[in-house]
Parts: C-alpha cells; structure tokens; sequence
C-alpha cells in the first residue's frame, strides 16, 4: 500500500478552516493570536508508517491558522533551506561504529542540533510557522542499527536525547508489522516488529506525544493528525493568554 502524496492537503483546507473559524472568537483575540509563535512538530515511526506522505499531506498549514510550514529530516542543516528524506532502501546495511568515534559524533550531533534549532527551527517557530520534522534524534534510541551507533553508546544516546531541543509535539504514527512489511520491505518483519515495539514504548516515556493509528485510511490519519497539531496549538495559545 503506498500513500498519495499532497492529496490531503485539500482535506487540511477545508477541514482545518472550518475548526479555526469555530474556535476563534473575536478579531481581537485573533490578531493577538497571529502575534503568537507557531509549532515544531516531530513525526516518528517505523519504516512504512507514512510519515513521508502524512507531511506532504499537511501542505502549507497556513488553513490551520500558521504563517507557512518549514521540513526537515531529522534535523536542519545551515545554508540549507529545508531537507526532504532521501530515500534509503537499505538502512541497516553499514556495520557500527566504534565506541570512540560513535562518542564524538553524538556530541558533535547534540551541538548541530542546538545550533540548527536556534538559527533555524526557534526563528521559524517565532514567526508562527509550522517546522515539521520527519524524523529527529530521539530515533537514534529506537534504531540505532540505522544511524550506525554500537550498543555500548545506548546510555550516551539516550542522555544526548534527553539534552537536544525538545520539539512542542511528537506524533508517533503506530503500524503493525504485518502492515509496515506490505508497505516497505526495507528491513526484516522482525525488525519491523521490534520498532513498532520499541516506538510504543518510546511514546508513553514522551510527555508530549500523540500516538495515531496509521493503519486507517490515509485521509483519516491526516485528520487526526492535523486534529492533534491544531489542539496543541489552542492549548499553548490559551497558556499563553492565561498568563497575559
């Protein structure tokens, strides 16, 4: 099964509008609210889940009350303005790295994170866009096969996730086995199984994350992720008046 890309954005369009005309009241709370910083989103999964396809789907996000939308896989790059997913048909065919060279690439990673946050990410938030992100570092956690990191660096990673910015909202979109192998043979069924696995657990340690059922038609999932970004966007809009 494979997803229809920029499809869903036609359904964000009328569906999304239609929620933010309901739910703001009053041309003065609305202007203040344009004022207000936009979202960083981070969607994760296995391999087959369709994060691809649910952000091309989002489209601009300007109909769900945001200045533009910025992507990003796993994490910006300075001069580059925004980075698609290169595709990767074989994603755990190169061997670890050693201890010591895997110990300064994750501090090189916790300081390119930081740096890419505050130049790219942080301005691009400020001015109420919506930064998605397909993939970010935490991923290392769950796959670390994929991103070449030994098993004696666990602790490490997980302390480097722990320490890089941390994104306003994950959506873990949650595919069984049987389903990600249909979808994608890029790596075993047991692995396959294993990362479902492993992205439910990662999910109920988050504090901020959404766990969607991918296995629904596509527009059904874009919907309950576009529902998800648009209530944590209410949420911190209705923090941020509180406190006014």
């Amino acid at each position: 099964m494979r997803f229809a890309k920029g499809w869903g954005t036609h359904i964000l369009a009328a569906r999304g509008a239609k929620r933010w005309r309901t739910r703001i009241v009053s041309p003065r709370s609305n202007q203040r609210w344009r004022t207000q910083r936009g979202l960083w989103v981070v969607l994760l999964g296995p391999d087959g889940a369709g994060k691809s396809s649910v952000i091309a789907g989002l489209g601009s996000g300007v109909s769900a009350g945001f200045a533009g939308c910025e992507r990003y896989h796993l994490r910006p790059v300075l001069g580059r303005r925004g980075q698609g997913n290169k595709p990767n048909t074989n994603p755990h065919a190169q061997t670890a790295r050693g201890t010591l060279i895997s110990v300064f690439k994750l501090i090189y990673l916790l300081a390119a994170n930081w740096l890419g946050y505050l130049a790219m990410v942080r301005p691009r938030v400020a001015r109420g866009m919506l930064v998605l992100f397909d993939r970010y570092f935490v991923d290392c956690v769950v796959d670390a096969k994929r991103y070449r990191v030994p098993a004696s660096c666990r602790r490490l990673t997980e302390l480097v996730a722990a320490l890089v910015p941390q994104p306003d909202l994950c959506v873990v979109l949650d595919t069984p086995a049987d389903t990600l192998q249909a979808r994608k043979q890029e790596v075993t069924p047991a692995e396959s199984q294993e990362q479902q696995k492993q992205y439910a657990r990662l999910a109920a340690q988050l504090p901020n994350a959404a766990v969607v059922n991918a296995t629904r038609p596509f527009a059904e999932v874009l919907d309950e992720v576009m529902d998800r970004i648009i209530e944590q966007h209410l949420a911190r809009r209705e923090k941020v008046l509180q406190l006014a």
